[in-house]
């Protein structure tokens, strides 16, 4: 089993970014955070060792969660791919499907279903209290 689960966020929402690492963060858990798709493809690409699971939004600056996830599968991202949006109307949806997404929530999102999505995605309980 891995040492620790490593996450990167991406969202342009300071508060929303902090939260997301307060409460996916422990101690077999790093997250790591990120403001804009470039940004995060900067950060995947400078990592010692890969990231498991990428958690975007959709709507940021400098280029869209979709762009990002376009991106990632384009150069064979290994990870789990989420997507935490208050944008996720059908045609964001449909999109995001067809680029094989592990996983869509809305916003506002519930903390403990967070939790519990990240754990059933990476198939462990790294996430348990």
């Amino acid at each position: 089993m891995k040492e620790s689960l490593k996450i990167l966020a991406v969202e342009d929402e300071t508060a929303v970014a902090q939260l997301l690492a307060l409460v996916l963060c422990g101690p077999t858990c790093r997250v790591t955070t990120a403001c804009n798709g470039a940004q995060a493809l900067k950060k995947i690409a400078a990592a010692s060792q890969p990231f498991d699971v990428v958690i975007t939004d959709h709507q940021m600056p400098q280029g869209t969660g979709l762009e990002l996830v376009r991106e990632l599968r384009a150069h064979h991202f290994g990870g789990k791919i989420a997507v935490l949006s208050a944008h996720l109307n059908d045609q964001n949806i449909h999109a995001y499907e067809d680029l094989h997404v592990d996983l869509m929530l809305s916003k506002p999102f519930d903390v403990d279903e967070l939790r519990h999505a990240i754990d059933v995605l990476v198939g462990e309980d790294s996430l348990a209290a």
